[in-house]
């Protein structure tokens, strides 16, 4: 039996908090049409975690960011492949808006959702989402 090599990818729940609500950044990727989730990204050879967290949050959403915490893993299993997606909780930068044109992503569309208007989310990714919920329910309104 062949041992499949996990692929490794990095991405961030961005969140914001204005007047009193709290939203976080979610994309909806042009091959999959279940739902939404966390911007996020295949590590490259020679960058930290961290470091392909920012770049893939830049690329898919045209912001740039600040991590706050790192946020529990999940691994997805198939039988071609085993994904094991590292996750940060986050904020954005500056106030710039949120876009997708950035010619290497895969990204048609992004947007800031308030946490108790929630689109559909990717099950493997709900438990991302909830964990970093219950940080960002911790944080006073920045």
């Amino acid at each position: 039996m062949q041992s499949i090599k996990p692929v490794i990818s990095c991405g961030a729940v961005v969140y914001k908090k204005n007047n009193g609500k709290t939203y976080i950044l979610l994309v909806k990727q042009a091959n999959n049409s279940v739902g939404w989730g966390i911007p996020k990204g295949h590590k490259e050879s020679g960058e930290s975690y961290v470091q392909t967290a920012k770049r893939e949050v830049k690329e898919e959403t045209g912001l740039d960011i600040h991590i706050l915490t790192r946020l529990p893993h999940v691994m997805i299993e198939k039988k071609s492949y085993r994904k094991v997606v590292i996750p940060y909780l986050a904020i954005q930068i500056d106030n710039s808006l949120p876009s997708c044109d950035h010619k290497m992503s895969e990204v048609v569309d992004v947007k800031w959702f308030d946490i108790d208007l929630l689109p559909i989310i990717h099950p493997y990714q709900k438990p991302i989402i909830d964990a970093a919920m219950l940080i960002i329910g911790g944080f006073v309104g920045e």
